[in-house]
């Protein structure tokens, strides 16, 4: 894909999976929501979560982000990368009002309301260093 291809990918688009490393090398591969403010990736987490606990011990991670049930509609992203722990509270609360709209429409909707009400929930900042895409709808068959 096109650097183009891919900005207009992550919008469309509102999970991937965020891979990490804990402490004895395993991998930890989850689903996360995110969203792009900036040009940046930012996920919200539980501070205490297996995740946010390798991210303190190894901020490498990789992010893969795909769409398609056929070979001939595959396409997605894969960034490497480190992820770090925001401590900015404007930050924080930018993020929120994204997250309500991007996820639920308002921040009046209980979801977001019983989301936003968990504990200790620290926002993440994906910095790139790596992308690599793919898109099988372009490739002759």
């Amino acid at each position: 894909m096109t650097e183009e291809e891919v900005k207009v990918f992550l919008a469309e688009h509102k999970v991937c999976r965020m891979a990490t490393v804990d402490k004895n090398g395993m991998p930890h591969i989850v689903p996360m929501w995110y969203v792009i403010l900036d040009g940046q990736i930012y996920m919200e987490a539980t501070g205490e979560t297996k995740k946010v606990r390798n991210i303190e011990f190894n901020q490498n991670v990789s992010l893969v982000i795909d769409s398609g049930g056929f070979l001939y509609d595959y396409r997605g992203v894969m960034m490497q990368g480190k992820m770090e722990k925001v401590g900015d509270e404007k930050m924080f609360k930018r993020f929120r009002e994204a997250l309500a709209q991007r996820y639920f429409g308002t921040t009046e909707h209980p979801g977001y309301r019983a989301l936003t009400s968990i504990p200790n929930r620290v926002v993440l900042k994906f910095i790139l260093e790596k992308t690599a895409s793919w898109d099988y709808r372009k490739m002759a068959f």
